[in-house]
C-alpha cells in the first residue's frame, strides 16, 4: 500500500489539531499537513454537546469548529475516520485502523481522552451512557424521548450541565456525587451550596456523598443502587466521573507515557519530531511549580495547539499559561480559571445573587484561583496575569473584597527596557544606577545588542547591578589623550579603532595572527572579531545560576537564514555568552555568531526596543516600563551627508515602543466596537460571549501600560563616530546623563 507523506501530521480530530493546523499553515503557505480523524464528523466544539446539542438546539454542522471549506481553502487534509493504532518512532511512520501507512516530517499527537465508565456490575447495560462525543449526546438525546427518569453520576462541570440539560428536556432527574460538593473541582461549600440551590429550583434531586454499587436491569438499565442501599429507578444513566487520555496505541512506540504523554516545557515529547498537545499531554507546569499536569478544558487545548504548532516550526515558547474553565448552567455563564488546591484563604467580590460575582482564591496572598459570573473581562484578564505572575497581595488584600477596587490597577511587573546603540550603551549604565538609587528593581529586562550585555548584569545582580555594571564599562574604555577640538577628538578616535579595535570588546581581523588570515579577504563576513567581549562578560555574569535569577532576562536575536526574530529567554534557555554576543552581532562590523546550529545577527535589526518581547512571554497587565531610549525620536533637518547618515540610522533603531503602542490604541478601537456590537445582542446570549475565554483574553487586556521614557536628548552628540566613542571621557559621560534622564523620568511619573 502506498505511504503518504506529510511535513506535519496530526493525529486527533478537535480543537487541539485544527487550531495547530490553522498556525502551521499561516507560518508556512509550502508544506503539507494533515489531520487524522477518529470520528466521521467533521471536527466539532465539544463543549457544546452537553448543552444545545443535548438539548436538540443544535445540530452538528451547527456546532463544527469550521466547515469542511475551511479545509479544503487552506490545503488541509482532513481525513476522517483514521484512527492511529501504531507509531513507528525510527521510521517515523504512523499506521491506522483502516490499513493506512502515514509518514511524518513533525508529528503531533492531540488524541484527546474518553470518558471512564465505573468498574461496576451491569456497567454495559442499554442505557448506561457516557458523554464524551457526538455520537454519545445523539444517543442521549434519543433515548429521552423514550424515558422519564435520568440518573447522572457525578457533579463535575459535564455532569452538571448534562443534568441541567435532560431536566429541560422533561425528565425527572437525579444527580449523584460520590463527595461532599456540587463541582468539587472549584473546592469551597459557597459555591457548592448555590448550585445546589439552583438544582432544587430546577427540580434536580442532588445526593451528595453517595456512590454507585451496582446497575440493575434484564438487557437495559432499569435503576441504580448507592453504597447507601438506596434504588433509585430510571431509564437512562449518564456517566461523568472522569476521563482517561488516549494513549494506549503508544505503548509500544518508546514514547514516555505517565497519565498521558509526558512533554517538557515547549510541548516536545521524548521524542524531538513529536509533540503532544490537549487533553493527552503530561506537561510541566511553571506557574504552580507542580511536576507534572495534565488538563482537559478546551480553552488549554485551543493554547497548547498553538504553541506546539509554533515550536514544531522550529520555535522555543515555553507553555506558561492559566487554565480558564469556562461553563454554562441553568442560564448561569461562569469562569474559573486557576487552580483551587492547598488555599489558605478566599475573597469574595460583589454577590451571586445579582450574578455579579466573583471568588478569589489565595494561598500565602498569592492568587492561585479565581470563580467569577458576569464580572468584566478586565477583571478576569488581570486575575490571570496575577496568578501567572505570582504576584504577592499582600499589600492590597484589604482591598480585595472592594468591588471598587480594579486588579488591573496592581502592578504586577517593572519592565526595563535597554536598547542596542554601541557605546551609547554607557547612558544605559547611568540610567541602572539612578533607578536602583530610587529603590526600582525590575522584574524582567527585554533587551537587545549591547543592551543585552547590560541587561545580563543587571539579572545577574538583582538590586545591585550599578558596580558591576560601572565597572564593566570602565573595561570597555578606551583611554585616549585629551583633545579639545572635537574633529581631532573623532579623527584620533576612528583610527584607533581602525587599527586596534576596541581592546576589550571587538579586535580588527587584519591583525589576526592565525595563519593565512593576514589582511583583507574577499570571504569575509566582518570586519572585527568579537572574541574580547566574550571573556570579559564571563567576569560579570554567572551564567550558570541566570536562570534562577529573580529578574528575567529577554534578549532579541535575527536568523540570518529566515530573517525571523529569535527570543532567548533566561527562564527556558540556558543562556551562554553567545546568547548575549547572538542579540549583538551587527553587520558588517561583527559577524554573525552560532547558537544551537543557526546563526544570527543583531536583533535591534528588526526593532531597537522590544517591549513586545515582554508583552509576548509576560503579558501586558499591570506592567511599569522603564524604556532606555537611545535614539531621539526628534530631530532638526540634516543640513550635510553626515547628519543624513546619522538620521537614518537614528530613524532604523529608533524606539519601537512608540509602534507598540499604537497597536494598543487600535485594539481599544477594536474592543470598543465589540462593546457597542454586544449592546444590540440578547442580553442572555451577550452574558454568555462575555464570560468565553477567548473574548476576555481578547478584551480584558486592555489596561494601559505604564511607559516612562529615559531619553538621550540634550547634548547627545551628533558625531559619525558616536557609536563606537568608547573613549573614558565619552564614557562618563554618557553615564552622568543616563543618572540625569532616570532621575527626571522618575520625578515625571510621580506627578
Amino acid at each position: 500500500m502506498t505511504t503518504l507523506n506529510f511535513d506535519y501530521l496530526l493525529l486527533g480530530g478537535g480543537v487541539t489539531s485544527v487550531t495547530a493546523a490553522r498556525a502551521l499553515r499561516s507560518e508556512d503557505q509550502a508544506a503539507s499537513i494533515a489531520i487524522l480523524c477518529d470520528e466521521t464528523l467533521v471536527p466539532y466544539q465539544r463543549p457544546q454537546l452537553t448543552k444545545g446539542f443535548l438539548g436538540g438546539n443544535l445540530d452538528a454542522a451547527q456546532i463544527a469548529i469550521h466547515p469542511p471549506a475551511f479545509y479544503a481553502e487552506r490545503h488541509i487534509e482532513l481525513l476522517l475516520g483514521a484512527r492511529a493504532v501504531n507509531v513507528d518512532l525510527a521510521a517515523h511512520i504512523v499506521r491506522t485502523s483502516d490499513a493506512r501507512t502515514f509518514h511524518y516530517r513533525k508529528l503531533l499527537i492531540a488524541t484527546g481522552a474518553s470518558a471512564r465508565l465505573p468498574d461496576l456490575p451491569n456497567a454495559t447495560l442499554r442505557g448506561v451512557y457516557c458523554l464524551h462525543s457526538a455520537a454519545d449526546a445523539a444517543a442521549i438525546r434519543e433515548a429521552t424521548a423514550r424515558a422519564r427518569r435520568a440518573v447522572v453520576l457525578g457533579a463535575s462541570f459535564v455532569g452538571l450541565e448534562a443534568a441541567a440539560s435532560l431536566r429541560a428536556l422533561g425528565l425527572n432527574v437525579t444527580l449523584i456525587e460520590r463527595g461532599r460538593w456540587v463541582l468539587p473541582l472549584l473546592g469551597t461549600q459557597i459555591l457548592s451550596d448555590y448550585f445546589l440551590q439552583r438544582c432544587a429550583e430546577r427540580g434536580i434531586e442532588v445526593l451528595l456523598e453517595r456512590s454507585i454499587r451496582q446497575f440493575l436491569g434484564d438487557g437495559a438499565v432499569e435503576a441504580v443502587v448507592t453504597d447507601r442501599g438506596e434504588t433509585m429507578q430510571c431509564d437512562l444513566v449518564v456517566v461523568a466521573i472522569g476521563v482517561t487520555p488516549n494513549c494506549e496505541f503508544l505503548r509500544a512506540s518508546g514514547l514516555v507515557l505517565e497519565d498521558g504523554i509526558v512533554v517538557d516545557e515547549f510541548l516536545r515529547t521524548s521524542d524531538p519530531d513529536v509533540f503532544a498537545a490537549g487533553d493527552v499531554a503530561n506537561f510541566p507546569d511553571p506557574v504552580f511549580r507542580r511536576v507534572r499536569r495534565r488538563i482537559e478544558h478546551w480553552d488549554n487545548s485551543i493554547r497548547q495547539g498553538r504553541l506546539a504548532a509554533r515550536n514544531m516550526l522550529g520555535g522555543s515558547f515555553p507553555h506558561q499559561d492559566v487554565s480558564m474553565f469556562y461553563g454554562d448552567v441553568f442560564d448561569i455563564s461562569y469562569n474559573f480559571l486557576g487552580r483551587a488546591e492547598d488555599i489558605t484563604q478566599t475573597v469574595e467580590r460583589g454577590t451571586l445573587d445579582a450574578h455579579c460575582y466573583s471568588l478569589l482564591y489565595l494561598k500565602n496572598d498569592v492568587l492561585q484561583a479565581m470563580f467569577s459570573i458576569g464580572r468584566s473581562a478586565e477583571e478576569t484578564a488581570a486575575a490571570e496575569e496575577l496568578i501567572r505572575q505570582r504576584i504577592n497581595l499582600h499589600a492590597s488584600k484589604k482591598r480585595l473584597h472592594d468591588e471598587g477596587f480594579l486588579l488591573d490597577t496592581i502592578p504586577s511587573q517593572t519592565v526595563l527596557i535597554l536598547q542596542g546603540g554601541g557605546a551609547l550603551g554607557a547612558f544605559e549604565c547611568g540610567a541602572v544606577r539612578a533607578l536602583e538609587e530610587r529603590g526600582v528593581r525590575p522584574d524582567v529586562v527585554a533587551a537587545v545588542s549591547i543592551g543585552a550585555f547590560n541587561g545580563a548584569i543587571v539579572a545577574s545582580h538583582p538590586g545591585r547591578a550599578a558596580a558591576p555594571l560601572e565597572a564593566f564599562w570602565r573595561e570597555l574604555s578606551i583611554a585616549l589623550p585629551a583633545t579639545p577640538d572635537p574633529c581631532t577628538h573623532q579623527s584620533l578616535l576612528s583610527w584607533y579603532v581602525l587599527c586596534m579595535g576596541v581592546p576589550n570588546f571587538f579586535q580588527p581581523r587584519w591583525w589576526s595572527t592565525q595563519p593565512g588570515q593576514d589582511g583583507f579577504a574577499p570571504w569575509w563576513t566582518s570586519f572585527y572579531d568579537p572574541t574580547p567581549i566574550t571573556r570579559l562578560i564571563t567576569r560579570y555574569v554567572d551564567f550558570e545560576s541566570l536562570g534562577e535569577s529573580p529578574v528575567r532576562l529577554l534578549l532579541s536575536a535575527v536568523d540570518v537564514a529566515t530573517g525571523e526574530r529569535r527570543i532567548f529567554d533566561s527562564y527556558v534557555d540556558r543562556l551562554t555568552p553567545q546568547h548575549l554576543l547572538a542579540s549583538g552581532s551587527l553587520p558588517p562590523g561583527l559577524p554573525w555568531t552560532t547558537v544551537d546550529g543557526k546563526q544570527y545577527w543583531d536583533g535591534g535589526i528588526v526593532s531597537n526596543s522590544p517591549l513586545d518581547l515582554v508583552i509576548e512571554r509576560c503579558g501586558s497587565i499591570g506592567k511599569r516600563v522603564f524604556a532606555v531610549d537611545l535614539f531621539s525620536g526628534t530631530r532638526a533637518m540634516p543640513t550635510n551627508l553626515l547628519e543624513v547618515m546619522l538620521r537614518r540610522d537614528e530613524i532604523v533603531y529608533t524606539d519601537r515602543v512608540r509602534n507598540d503602542l499604537r497597536f494598543e490604541e487600535y485594539a481599544n478601537d477594536f474592543s470598543e466596537l465589540v462593546q457597542d456590537i454586544l449592546r444590540h445582542v440578547d442580553p442572555l446570549a451577550a452574558r454568555r460571549i462575555r464570560q468565553n475565554p477567548r473574548y476576555i483574553r481578547l478584551m480584558g487586556n486592555r489596561a494601559p501600560i505604564q511607559v516612562s521614557r529615559i531619553e538621550l536628548r540634550e547634548g547627545a552628540s551628533t558625531s559619525f563616530a558616536r557609536d563606537y566613542d568608547f573613549s573614558a571621557v565619552t564614557v562618563q559621560q554618557l553615564q552622568e546623563r543616563g543618572y540625569q534622564a532616570a532621575l527626571a523620568a522618575l520625578a515625571r511619573s510621580r506627578r
